[in-house]
This record gives structure tokens, sequence and C-alpha cells, in this order.
């Protein structure tokens, strides 16, 4: 049986810049204000919504001219029509994965509140990276840090950089910040960082 396709999220694309090193897991959060309304629905009610809660139907409204042919041959625009385009989104937060926030448990949290991964819902997977939303990452660092008890996965990223900062991050070893001549102190650094 051939292997479904993933579909490729395009939304939002910026990419996480180097400044911000945090592992944030992108998951996509079931919504729905019938069967979980303000929040007070019964555990479980994803699982029992018929409205499609992990998906949100955004309206675009598209304006094209109204064009007149004239007698002599000339195009008039007569005025505007307007057409609304709906788009199925599915319902993506950034959640953080890190053994100082919520004692790492942030993303089983979630997964207890029916969150999935991309992937579980017909997406291709999306970088690790906190406000990066780079598709399909090609860096996969499985090293596992152990603070504190919790244990803590480097993860996926669409780049290296990005990997080795997390990886720092997770060891507690201090970053260069990347102004003046720490520059070239942390490329060095980021360079040395064994990411697997």
């Amino acid at each position: 049986m051939a292997e479904a396709k993933l579909k490729v999220y395009t939304g939002q694309m910026s990419r996480g810049g180097l400044n911000r090193p945090m592992k944030a897991v992108k998951m996509v959060q079931p919504r729905c204000d019938k069967c979980n309304p303000r929040g007070q629905g019964k555990r479980g009610w994803w699982n029992r919504c018929p409205h499609e809660p992990y998906f949100t139907v955004h309206e675009e409204p598209i304006v094209k001219p109204k064009l007149e042919e004239q007698p002599d041959g000339r195009v008039l625009k007569t005025g505007e029509e307007t057409e609304i385009e709906y788009h199925r989104e599915p319902n993506f937060k950034q959640i953080v994965d890190d053994p100082k926030v919520s004692s790492g448990r942030m993303v089983q949290i979630q997964r207890e509140r029916g969150a999935k991964f991309p992937e579980e819902v017909g997406y291709a997977p999306i970088c690790d990276y906190l406000n990066c939303w780079e598709p399909n990452p090609k860096i996969e660092a499985t090293r596992v840090f152990n603070n504190d008890g919790v244990q803590t996965r480097v993860g996926r990223y669409h780049d290296r950089d990005e990997a080795a900062i997390i990886t720092l991050r997770l060891s507690q070893t201090p970053i260069y910040a990347g102004v003046d001549r720490d520059i070239e102190r942390r490329r060095a650094q980021l360079d040395a960082v064994n990411i697997l």
C-alpha cells in the first residue's frame, strides 16, 4: 500500500532566528465552541466532537474588478465584485518542551488535552525551534538530556545551528550572544557541538 503524502502547512513561515533559543514543538489543538464551551468540556470531548475540532475555517475576501466592454472596444472598470474564499487550517500551537517549563511535561499535558502532532492530522512535521514554521525538518537530533529527573530529546530542526543551540541550552551551557567579537566565538561554539 502506498504511503499517503503529508500536506505542507504554509500559514506562518517565519524562521526562528538564532536569538530565541527555545524548543517549541508544534501541535494541533482541538477547539470547538459547541462541544467544549469556554474550555469546560468533559475529558475526551474531542473524540466525540462531530465538528472537526482540529481545524478552523477562515474566510478570505477576494476583490475582483467588474469590467465592461464599451462599443468602441475599450474595457472599463465599472465596479468591484467580492467573492469569499474559505480555507481550512489546522489549529496549530507551539508547546514549549523545556525542563524549566512545567517540569518538562507540557507536551504530555497537551496530549492529555487532546493535542496531536501534525503528522497525525495529515500534515508534514514542522521544525521544533521557537517561531520557526519550516516544514519537513532535515536534522533529527536524537540526543537526550536529563535535567533534574526530566528527560528531553533535542528534536527536529531544519538547520544544524538551531539543533546546536537547543543542544547547548539543554546541556545548560552558556551560549555566546552573537554581538561584535562574540559572533566568531558563537560560530566556533556552534560548529563544535555534537548534535547527534
